[in-house]
């Protein structure tokens, strides 16, 4: 239905609805309501994906058509250098990021695009040449200065040329890899994979002529500090023997002279200590054993001497031999006394070695003294001109040491010199090709699917944000509970606007009454003739807009039945929102009931009513109120429907108008009408223009605004309201009139033609509504 239920609810429903009401409290972001915004501004939400879809094609159909050539390079740090085999020499490259990025940068560096552009001529390529724009003149006015100033001709050509290419030309990393893919785009295929083949040439050479350029001035440097090194060396060595010769400190094997015969002597002091102690141990045994009595022979020279172990050998078979002759022949036979007489003897002859022993034990003694002593003495000499000559030492041992790490140094430089003139024979870039840049066949720009799907994308996206922008800007009312919230009184119905086809189908019905029709007549307008839309409620009893209008009428008979009610003034916030159609219909289907019902047209400025009913009326309400005519004879009645009408007639004094508003006539009026009719229906002006409206609206029972859907701004209604503030107890409510109910699902869905359709198939297109 189009109306509103206002009956009181019951103490438990209320409970019971409180109860949903908290239960399911409405989200924070409404997603049927965001469908509904883009749904009933689908013009809004379309037009931009069209506009830049429509843009996109045509920017696919003018601009150029490129393929794009991809070579891959693999830039490798760890790439052994292979001049060096004496060792495994790494590439001076870091493994980081940094050193892969700037190798990615230098890809594209001036320095070896510069090189393509020359190897391939592109100067000479009109794909490489720029082309003339229109607002070059422009950017020239603007530009201090050009590419070509202060260049030759072929310079400026090359600069732009690289510009170009520049453009054209994407070096990127894969990932976090060593490979870097260049990309190279071009209007040719051949030509892409050309070009891109050619920078990774360039960049190769561009490596080696670094590293040779690099090495070149190493071994240039080199050279010079190696003169320098061997100079130093040279007068280092010199100053080494000069200081040498000077001082006297002649070396050998390495050391001085003086310190060579402190060592020997030394030594050889060494071993005749040692000698002298053996001798005089010797000497101290020959001593003790004289002055003891003890047996010479006990002496280790005696014992270790051959001449004595002889000498005792023959005096024991001596000594034997005696014994076997004293036995045999006894004492005194003469060979025991000879014998005996060679045992003497030989015994002698061991006493005089053993005495020649003990004298030459004495005279090694003596020798070993006589010996150390003179050792000692030489080397004590020696060690007085050592000690003389130690500061000369100390000096010589400096000069030695800085004439020795000159030395190393100069080795050093001079080896690395050598590799150095080695490497500057064969140098190796740093990177190699992985993949060289193979011909193209599709087209790589421009992307047509993904060009037009990212211009629909972004057209609905902004469609979508404009619709949501003026959705929220748009402060007009369209549904039943904006008006109620807005205007803080019920909203007692929809008043859905009819086809203005079917209403021109309507008044094309009455072309035979216009014929019999007298147009000087004063009187009502037959039927035929009326406006369709005047009449529709009552010829079109089971349409929307009939139920609406009886939604109305059921609201102000349900006032009637507690309070006493005689005049309803329907009025408007503005012109044209459908009142003078509102009051028409609602009055005709109140006397349809069998009510006594009045309709004025309290419009004295702009009287739609009259002309609508009664064009030709010759007097009317301000003849009434002036007293020129009854109301009798001003009220005209409708035969069909028993409605009265009482006319205005145009006036052009506005200050009587005016003043008659706020005048005691117009009381007197209406409390005349109030005794003869049940329901006086005032079609009354628009409130917020023109204070008469106000006026009337103080002699009213009850007051109907009618609100044109989807025009009248809220904060119309809301000050309408604040004016009527005298009277606010005496709305008795808002109509939506000229509801498009095909536009309403997008808004209310439970009062659109969607959800009515299965009740009624009449009156749901938009059209124009009176």
């Amino acid at each position: 239905m189009l109306q509103r239920n206002f009956d009181q609810p019951y103490p438990a429903q209320e409970e019971a609805t409180s109860t949903v009401a908290e239960r399911w409290q409405q989200p924070t972001v409404d997603l049927r309501e965001m469908g509904r915004i883009l749904r009933r501004r689908y013009g809004m939400v379309a037009l931009p994906p069209a506009i830049l879809a429509g843009l996109a094609l045509l920017y696919v159909v003018v601009v150029s058509t490129l393929y794009t050539a991809t070579s891959t390079v693999l830039v490798d740090p760890r790439r052994a250098n292979v001049v060096e085999t004496n060792q495994s020499v790494l590439s001076n490259f870091g493994t980081d990021d940094a050193t892969i990025e700037s190798q990615t940068l230098l890809i594209q560096s001036v320095a070896i695009l510069e090189r393509v552009v020359r190897k391939l001529k592109l100067t000479d390529d009109p794909e490489f040449r720029p082309k003339p724009g229109i607002l070059d003149p422009i950017r020239r006015l603007f530009s201090s200065s050009g590419p070509g100033d202060g260049a030759s001709p072929e310079d400026a050509a090359r600069s732009r040329s690289v510009e170009i290419l520049q453009k054209r030309m994407k070096v990127t990393r894969q990932g976090t890899t060593f490979l870097v893919d260049i990309n190279v785009s071009s209007e040719s295929p051949q030509k892409a994979a050309a070009i891109a083949n050619a920078v990774a040439d360039a960049y190769f050479e561009e490596q080696v002529r670094a590293k040779y350029d690099a090495t070149r001035i190493a071994a240039n440097w080199l050279n010079g500090q190696i003169n320098d090194l061997k100079s130093r060396v040279v007068a280092s060595e010199r100053a080494v023997e000069d200081f040498r010769s000077a001082n006297n400190l002649t070396v050998s094997q390495g050391v001085t002279v003086n310190d060579q015969q402190i060592t020997d002597l030394n030594n050889k002091l060494i071993a005749a200590r040692v000698q002298t102690a053996e001798a005089g141990a010797k000497y101290d045994q020959v001593q003790q054993i004289a002055k003891s009595g003890g047996d010479p022979g006990g002496i280790n020279a005696a014992i270790s001497s051959e001449m004595i172990t002889k000498l005792r050998t023959q005096y024991a078979d001596i000594a034997k031999n005696e014994a076997d002759l004293s036995s045999r022949y006894g004492q005194r036979h003469p060979l025991v006394a000879n014998v005996r007489a060679q045992l003497r003897d030989t015994k002698g002859l061991i006493n005089d070695e053993i005495r020649r022993i003990l004298d030459s034990t004495r005279h090694d003694y003596d020798i070993a003294r006589s010996r150390e002593a003179s050792l000692k003495q030489s080397l004590d000499q020696l060690q007085g001109v050592s000690t003389s000559s130690g500061q000369a030492q100390v000096r010589l041992h400096e000069l030695q040491r800085e004439a020795e790490a000159n030395r190393t140094l100069y080795e050093s430089y001079l080896a690395r010199s050598k590799e150095t003139t080695a490497q500057e024979s064969l140098e190796m870039p740093d990177s190699r090709i992985v993949t060289k840049a193979s011909i193209p066949i599709r087209p790589s720009s421009p992307k047509t699917l993904l060009i037009l799907g990212l211009a629909v994308m972004l057209g609905l996206g902004a469609g979508a944000v404009l619709a949501f922008l003026a959705d929220y800007l748009d402060g007009r009312i369209k549904t039943l509970e904006q008006a109620e919230a807005i205007s803080g009184v019920p909203a007692l119905a929809a008043l859905p606007s009819i086809n203005a086809r079917e209403l021109a189908g309507r008044a094309r019905r009455g072309h035979d009454e216009l014929g019999r029709y007298d147009p000087k007549t004063v009187k009502l307008l037959p039927p035929a003739l009326q406006p369709p839309l005047m009449r529709y409620a009552i010829d079109q009893p089971g349409t929307f807009f009939a139920e609406a209008i009886r939604a109305v009428r059921l609201a102000l008979q349900r006032t009637m039945r507690f309070q006493p009610v005689k005049v309803i003034l329907v009025s408007s916030a503005l012109d044209s929102e459908g009142k003078t159609t509102l009051a028409g219909n609602l009055a005709q289907s109140l006397a349809t009931l069998g009510i006594r019902t009045l309709l004025v047209d309290g419009d004295l400025r702009n009287p739609q009513l009259t002309r609508a009913l009664c064009p030709r009326a010759q007097v009317g309400l301000l003849e009434v109120a002036l007293g020129r005519a009854t109301p009798e004879q001003a009220t005209l009645v409708d035969g069909s429907t028993g409605l009265s009408i009482l006319p205005s007639t145009a006036v052009k004094q506005v200050d009587i108008i005016t003043e008659l508003m706020f005048s005691e006539r117009i009381v007197d009026v209406l409390d005349h009408l109030r005794h003869r009719y049940e329901l006086i229906i005032i079609d009354s002006p628009p409130l917020v223009p023109l204070v008469d409206g106000r006026a009337l609206a103080e002699l009213a029972d009850r007051i109907i605004l009618a609100v044109a859907w989807d025009q009248t701004p809220g904060e119309v209604l809301s000050h309408t309201i604040s004016l009527l503030s005298p009277v606010s107890d005496r709305i008795l409510g808002t109509v939506l009139t000229q509801v498009d109910l095909s536009r309403l699902q997008f808004y209310d869905y439970y009062r659109s033609s969607a959800y009515l359709k299965p009740y009624g198939a009449a009156s749901l297109n938009p059209g124009a509504a009176g």
